[in-house]
């Protein structure tokens, strides 16, 4: 019950928020980005790991990216300090309704980026929040019908589908996706 009510004024807040910015968004496919924001839940090393594999390989395309992780674990955080293209951000970082507050978080949504992908397979108030008000042309997540206002192209993530799965069916689709106009970059 008490967590409906956080997610509510979460929400509350999240809509507030987002009738100020009126940002325009549209779609951007993977070749002609140049400026690539990744967020993601670090809980793991091997999830890290991934990240940073997925992130080299956009650097080696020379593209400009930043990934923001949250981070679950306390002992994460001190085995991981934020690197030139990472930023992390904890629990202690969001308000009582799962609002993001940290500096680093609202640097990351200001951050003009081409596009932004949440690599997050379940879901996650704090990172769609950051999603819904980026600055980003285009934001990319997982499929569900309440997401329709955080992120303009979802993808479908079944049930036991991993990581790199998912990895490899937003690069499909990001790659294969035609737009109609050039973007400034």
């Amino acid at each position: 019950m008490i967590e409906k009510i956080r997610r509510k004024i979460g929400l509350y807040y999240f809509n507030k928020e987002q009738l100020k910015s009126r940002l325009a968004h549209g779609m951007v496919n993977l070749p002609e980005a140049r400026r690539v924001g990744i967020l993601y839940t670090l809980e793991e090393a091997p999830d890290y790991d991934r990240v940073s594999e997925f992130v080299t390989e956009l650097q080696q395309d020379h593209k400009e990216v930043k990934a923001l992780g949250f981070v679950k674990s306390k002992n994460l955080i001190q085995r991981f300090l934020p690197k030139l293209s990472y930023d992390f951000f904890s629990r202690k970082d969001l308000t009582w309704f799962y609002r993001p507050i940290h500096d680093t978080v609202r640097n990351f949504m200001d951050k003009d980026f081409d596009l932004l992908i949440d690599l997050n397979l379940a879901d996650s108030f704090p990172h769609k929040y950051i999603a819904g008000l980026s600055r980003a042309i285009c934001r990319v997540g997982r499929f569900s019908e309440d997401n329709t206002m955080y992120y303009d192209l979802m993808i479908d993530v079944k049930p036991a589908m991993t990581i790199d799965e998912y990895l490899s069916q937003i690069k499909h689709y990001l790659t294969v996706i035609k737009t109609d106009e050039k973007h400034p970059q």
